[in-house]
């Protein structure tokens, strides 16, 4: 990134903003107003800056059925703030009836004219305003209609994702606006994957123009979800600005393998957690091609966002006194006071920055005598504090435990299962450790040998399958190295990896070894297993209430998820813009 020294007149300027969350705790008499008053600051500095447009990576509305309320106090700010006389210096040269297809008025908002735009607003939808009902209409589209934002980046094809860019020129400079609306996760993965995203580039000049790549995805990688990979981005894209994440790191990060990251966040805290508790900014975007491409974008912080405190404290590690319940309501209390004198010292000053801020104590305990109630404690701060009903949050502390190395490479075999067309348990063995880095290969069975052993265990109800097999190879190993009349220190790990290699090179004569194993001893123990059986349906009839409801399992299955069903398209025509750019692949 280049940093701009200084700015000229040809030089884009664009206000960037992200997860405005419109209409969020609308309904809570003290936090109703909190996300409109943040909203209408973000649109006075557009204004302040003289910006050319205004940016938005999704989640404009908290929920893509907003109330009427917050439809029209939305419509209203838009109306007060992105209409007007001055002139837009700003050229759009795309295929306007190709970028706003899924309109039924496919035209920029500031050519139309019925209109008197003054700063357009170029906007995505989120996971929270996304399309929804028979016609997949959402909230974005209402606005669309009304001529306040230009509404770009919705799919209506979501097996195969075509990403037309906005064309936009302003004196010799030009830039490539590549918008994608959110898409689920796993499915926008396995299209990735698939190579079902298609990116259009210009025809013409194609390494003219500054590429601007936006997403409303998951970003960071965390439990039982998936999220964009940053490696799939084009290597073309100059600068990405992330949606959908609500901590601010405005501040560009180079990513992997070139170009810029930022990730402005949200203007309002929708979650009590660590990441929305600090200072909340949008960007003011500067770009300039003419010669170099260089851009550069300056944080503005936000003055009239609710002041949050979120703060994780572990009595085991106060020097104060906090044996019993008493003792720890006491120095919560002082600790909270010192928390309210603080926050009273950083305020912005602006005259709509609520006066009452939210705080977080995330409280862990050891012993039962430290518990209280949480709720009756903050009704002492309910004039105070502006969530003083959840501001305590109680959970016993956990015990640090040190995690054993694991010895299975999970992302390896989370793209092996994804992956729909490998079904069979032997061929996902097969694949894992043909992709599985060194130090996860198997060191004595071979991989068919293995397959096998776990198709025994997952398809043929043989649990132990793997330990048995796993222990007549180390038992066969062991005879094989002991043998050996030159045996020591030194050269028994050779022994063992060339009789792993000798054994590998007969994967078939191993598999038939393995399965003649776990035949015999199928054979041997059927009788066993069958008076089990019958030993455990006996008892069962005398078991306790209490045991049988331990005893139950529920099973649950789990199908393979359809392909979600296609929006009906409109066909819609629309007039091309001046100057248009021909796109190709």
């Amino acid at each position: 990134m280049s940093s701009l020294s200084n700015c000229e007149e040809e030089d884009f300027k664009i206000l960037v903003a992200t997860d405005i969350h419109l209409g969020f705790e609308e309904k809570n008499l003290i936090r109703a107003d909190d996300s409109f008053n943040t909203f209408e600051e973000v649109l006075q500095l557009a204004v302040k800056h003289q910006v050319d447009f205004i940016l938005l990576a999704g989640d404009l509305f908290h929920v893509n059925q907003p109330s009427v309320t917050s439809l029209e106090r939305c419509i209203s700010l838009l109306r007060t703030y992105c209409l007007g006389d001055r002139p837009i210096n700003i050229e759009f040269v795309s295929d306007q009836a190709e970028i706003f297809k899924h309109s039924h008025h496919p035209i920029v908002n500031f050519e139309d004219q019925n209109l008197n735009v003054s700063i357009p607003v170029f906007s995505i939808h989120g996971n929270h305003d996304d399309p929804c009902g028979y016609r997949e209409i959402s909230c974005m589209d209402l606005l669309s209609s009304m001529g306040l934002i230009n509404y770009f980046g919705k799919q209506t094809n979501l097996q195969d994702i075509k990403i037309v860019p906005i064309l936009l020129k302003k004196g010799n400079n030009k830039i490539a606006i590549y918008g994608l609306s959110h898409i689920r996760d796993e499915r926008l993965e396995r299209l990735f994957k698939d190579r079902k995203v298609r990116m259009l580039r210009p025809k013409e000049d194609v390494d003219e123009w500054f590429n601007i790549f936006m997403c409303h995805q998951n970003r960071a990688k965390r439990p039982g979800t998936k999220h964009l990979p940053e490696n799939v981005i084009p290597r073309y894209m100059e600068l990405t600005i992330w949606g959908h994440e609500h901590e601010s790191l405005i501040d560009p990060v180079l990513r992997d393998p070139c170009g810029y990251i930022s990730q402005p966040g949200s203007t309002v805290a929708t979650s009590m957690c660590e990441g929305e508790s600090g200072t909340k900014y949008v960007g003011l975007l500067t770009i300039r091609t003419q010669g170099k491409k260089e851009f550069k974008i300056e944080p503005l912080e936000l003055k009239t966002v609710r002041q949050m405190h979120f703060e994780t404290i572990r009595l085991s590690e106060c020097e104060e006194d906090v044996s019993n319940s008493k003792y720890t309501q006491e120095f919560l209390k002082q600790k909270i006071e010192d928390i309210l004198s603080d926050l009273n010292f950083k305020r912005s000053g602006h005259h709509k920055q609520p006066k009452l801020p939210l705080i977080r104590l995330r409280i862990e305990y050891t012993s039962e005598t430290q518990h209280f109630n949480g709720i009756q404690f903050g009704q002492q701060f309910q004039d105070r504090v502006a969530n003083s009903s959840d501001m305590i949050l109680l959970r016993t502390e956990k015990k640090s435990i040190e995690k054993k190395p694991r010895c299975i490479d999970d992302n390896a075999l989370a793209d092996i299962v994804d992956i729909e067309e490998v079904e069979k348990i032997e061929h996902i063995v097969d694949q894992y450790f043909k992709t599985a880095s060194e130090d996860k290969q198997l060191e004595l069975l071979s991989v068919n040998g293995m397959a096998e052993a776990v198709d025994w265990a997952v398809n043929k109800s043989c649990p132990d399958a793997i330990n048995r097999v796993v222990k007549h190879q180390m038992k066969k190993v062991r005879n094989y190295v002991t043998k050996q009349e030159d045996l020591d220190e030194i050269n028994i790990s050779e022994y063992i990896t060339s009789y792993h290699i000798s054994h590998t090179q007969k994967s078939k004569e191993e598999v038939n070894k393995v399965r003649e194993l776990l035949n015999s001893q199928a054979i041997t123990q059927p009788a066993k297993h069958q008076t089990d059986s019958i030993d455990e349906s006996n008892n069962s009839s005398v078991l306790s209430d209490d045991e049988l409801n331990n005893s139950s399992t529920n099973i649950s299955t789990r199908g393979r998820r359809g392909v979600g069903r296609r929006a009906s398209r409109a066909s819609t025509r629309g007039r091309r813009g001046r100057g248009q750019t021909t796109l190709n692949f």
